[in-house]
């Protein structure tokens, strides 16, 4: 899927390194969208990060999508623990 201006993903912040704050998806709103794929093949976008003590803005944020386990592999839980910090992915379904 490709990004476009004023859609809703989600950011992943980054934690701290001693643990005082993990990583956590943050809802955020892409700002600008690159033309075209970086090296990797991922979606360079631009976002204003939804946070519950402010916005914060970060251009150059990479996608970082995860695909479904395969069958007999374990799935985790939490989404921002797939997901390396400072990246960006689409809102996992609700079932």
């Amino acid at each position: 899927m490709h990004p476009t201006i004023g859609a809703i993903v989600h950011y992943v912040s980054y934690g701290t390194p001693g643990g005082e704050y993990v990583k956590e998806c943050r809802a955020a709103v892409v700002t600008e969208v690159s033309p075209t794929r970086n090296a990797e093949g991922w979606w360079v976008v631009g976002l204003a990060v939804l946070n519950p003590t402010g916005f914060f803005f970060n251009r150059g944020c990479v996608n970082h999508e995860i695909f479904p386990a395969a069958p007999g592999e374990p799935e985790l839980e939490e989404a921002a623990v797939n997901h390396p910090g400072g990246t960006w992915h689409w809102p996992e379904e609700v079932a």
